[in-house]
């Protein structure tokens, strides 16, 4: 199934002191001037731009059609948060966790995310391009289309997360920690299959 792109209309520059209740075709550009919590609300059609996410606390929130670019979201926790239509370009997203989360139709381009920690919920039609995720988890997801295109997951772990048909042969997997249900019907070349055959206990002569 084919990835959905976000939808996005006319955008207001808005700052964070200034929004009470709407997150609606907002483009910010500026830091919130102190720590800020968004709670329960849905941020629909917005755009953020070198917007430094350690001052913003999410929860219960819906995010939908919006596009984060060169954005620090480090460390940021995601906990049942639905995610869906949005666009990670060049953003810092080390050790950003998303728990028990609805990821549907994302992009993650050239994002730093060492350390991102991606654990129970369901992902449909995401992909990741030129990103690097070492030392990262994924965990007892519910998985339908997850693509990785160029993308570094050294020592990262894969645990009860079913990816049969995800194509591995671009992504490097070196150290990678995997158990047997999910690399079931994965796609690797020669060299992944003969380190990941190690991980079973079979010797290759």
């Amino acid at each position: 199934m084919k990835r959905r792109e976000p939808v996005i209309h006319d955008l207001n520059k808005s700052y964070f002191h200034e929004v009470e209740d709407n997150y609606y075709q907002c483009l910010f550009v500026e830091n919130p001037l102190g720590l800020i919590t968004i709670k329960d609300m849905t941020i629909e059609e917005c755009k953020f731009v070198k917007i430094d996410f350690s001052l913003i606390k999410l929860i219960n929130t819906h995010i939908v059609d919006c596009v984060f670019e060169n954005c620090d979201l480090s460390n940021l926790e995601f906990n049942k948060v639905s995610i869906h239509r949005c666009h990670f370009i060049n953003c810092k997203m080390t050790g950003a966790g998303f728990i028990n989360c609805s990821l549907h139709d994302l992009l993650f381009k050239g994002v730093q995310g060492r350390y991102l920690n991606i654990s129970f919920g369901n992902i449909r039609n995401v992909e990741f391009i030129d990103t690097v995720l070492d030392e990262s988890s994924f965990m007892e997801i519910d998985v339908k289309n997850l693509i990785f295109n160029q993308v570094s997951f050294i020592s990262g772990e894969i645990f009860k997360t079913g990816l049969k048909g995800m194509d591995f042969k671009t992504t490097n997997i070196e150290g990678i920690r995997i158990d047997d249900y999910s690399l079931k019907g994965i796609h690797v070349d020669m060299y992944q299959a003969i380190a990941l055959a190690g991980l079973l206990g079979i010797i290759v002569d």
